[in-house]
């Protein structure tokens, strides 16, 4: 499995899967989907307050009835939070290089978001509400989330970390890792004011709600008057509407933002990524 992580009862299996075998070949996976089907059953019977499961979709290969019977199979075994990716060939990956190559053919766009649409119909049908562009929560579970919150620490190789706005990466290398005696981040950012609203509300963007309250007792600002074209140009296509002080985005919303949130990882992300990957210690990273 990709890992196992456990905090506080609570546990989060990071299975970047779909249970067919040769869907897992073609990943590379080291397991088969009976295993993975095994350990999603094994967590939900320990007790744990919440059992999240990654499931990954838009493999070259796949149909789309493929992911769909995969959701249908972790509700059926009790998880209580999902969360559903599209493949994304990052630049660093196996799989990344392929494509790049010619060798490996992408899902094609139009499936991909209709299989993105069928996902969510299975999810809100079996009670689960939408909790971010790419997760649904069982009705009365606590949903998972890290980059949503105020604050996090990331333990281990190329985790991240975010503390009063400023924001850090460890090295990406295992064995450098290894090595430090003291925490040493392998790259940091000094978040400007301007930069700590616009990361604050692509994340709530993400998480499909956002607070002007929260916004206002955060920043001390106005989000409708900081960031008024973006909130209006949404409001008109239908992606987003008012409830009270808050913002909630439109099934439509969701999965047009699911894919700026693509496009996002395949650049900033991608960049940051390939360049830690190649160099445990950077020295400077510039986004284009």
């Amino acid at each position: 499995m990709d890992s196992l992580q456990l905090s506080c009862k609570k546990v989060t299996i990071s299975l970047r899967f779909a249970f067919q075998d040769a869907l897992l070949r073609t990943l590379g996976r080291g397991y088969t989907g009976q295993q993975a089907e095994q350990a999603i059953h094994n967590a939900t019977q320990v007790g744990f307050a919440c059992v999240d499961v990654n499931l990954i979709y838009g493999i070259s290969g796949q149909e789309i009835q493929d992911p769909i019977h995969d959701v249908k199979r972790c509700m059926a075994l009790g998880v209580d939070h999902l969360s559903a990716y599209p493949l994304i060939t990052f630049e660093h990956t196996h799989l990344g290089k392929l494509v790049r190559e010619g060798k490996f053919q992408e899902y094609h766009e139009r499936k991909r978001a209709r299989t993105q649409k069928e996902i969510a119909k299975v999810c809100l049908a079996h009670g689960f509400k939408r909790t971010s562009v790419w997760s649904f929560t069982k009705a009365n579970a606590s949903a998972y989330t890290t980059v949503t919150r105020e604050s996090y620490l990331g333990f281990g190789a190329g985790a991240g970390s975010k503390v009063d706005g400023e924001f850090w990466f460890n090295t990406f290398s295992v064995a450098a890792y290894n090595k430090l005696i003291k925490p040493r981040p392998a790259i940091r950012l000094q978040a400007t004011d301007k930069f700590r609203r616009l990361h604050w509300l692509y994340w709530q963007i993400y998480n499909t709600r956002i607070d002007t309250q929260k916004y206002k007792a955060i920043f001390q600002r106005d989000v409708i008057k900081d960031f008024r074209l973006l909130l209006g140009g949404m409001k008109l296509f239908g992606w987003i509407k008012k409830e009270g002080s808050v913002f909630t985005f439109t099934e439509r919303g969701s999965r047009w933002v699911h894919r700026f949130q693509m496009l996002f990882s395949l650049t900033f992300i991608d960049d940051v990524w390939t360049h830690c990957q190649r160099e445990p210690w950077p020295k400077q990273i510039i986004l284009s």
